[in-house]
């Protein structure tokens, strides 16, 4: 009798879970996306701060991820002098006048929004300092939110696109002045949805 009921209690279990929908598939492939593709897909509060949020999971045509380190943002060149530790995704793109350009698409974490928004402000005041008349700082909008456009006349700098979300600052940059330029930079920031 025992294990009649054992096997019935197990018969039951199974078949709530299997009803519940708690086995099988991928937690990814329940996202709806919005029905504005140019809008973020996550709130501030969905983020995930850990090397997964500078992996772009559908990369534009052209890149190629090869790889996530941990980075402090003073020695990264994104006009951050204090030590901010951070993510930086490592990709190749190429095209038909690029070949082997290096991205790096960068997450640094601070204490605060307030710390978030005077970090943001350094690198831009950085850019234009290191630029001069040649600078071109500028707001855009990316995944529906406002974000930086880092950019010189003469192509002499490198081409930046940064953002903040709560308390991460995003920044996407080529590895090469000249090389990569910001179009390709906001392929890869939209296609991040951040």
């Amino acid at each position: 009798m025992k294990k009649i009921s054992i096997l019935l209690l197990m018969l039951a279990v199974l078949l709530a879970v299997g009803i519940s929908g708690c086995l099988g598939g991928d937690a990814d492939d329940e996202i709806v996306a919005d029905d504005d593709s140019s809008k973020s897909s996550f709130t501030d509060d969905d983020l995930n701060y850990s090397t997964n949020i500078v992996t772009v999971r559908d990369l534009p045509s052209g890149f190629e991820f090869l790889s996530t380190q941990s980075v402090k943002s003073h020695g990264e060149g994104v006009g951050i002098t204090d030590v901010l530790y951070g993510y930086r995704g490592y990709y190749k793109f190429e095209n038909d006048t690029v070949s082997n350009g290096t991205v790096y698409f960068y997450c640094f974490k601070t204490n605060s929004t307030g710390d978030a928004e005077r970090y943001y402000q350094q690198m831009k005041n950085s850019y234009e300092s290191s630029n001069g008349d040649n600078a071109d700082v500028s707001t855009v909008t990316i995944n529906g939110h406002d974000a930086t456009k880092f950019t010189t006349a003469n192509g002499s700098g490198t081409d930046m696109i940064a953002w903040t979300r709560g308390n991460l600052i995003f920044a996407a940059k080529g590895q090469v002045a000249g090389q990569i330029d910001y179009e390709t930079l906001k392929f890869l920031a939209e296609a991040s949805e951040l």
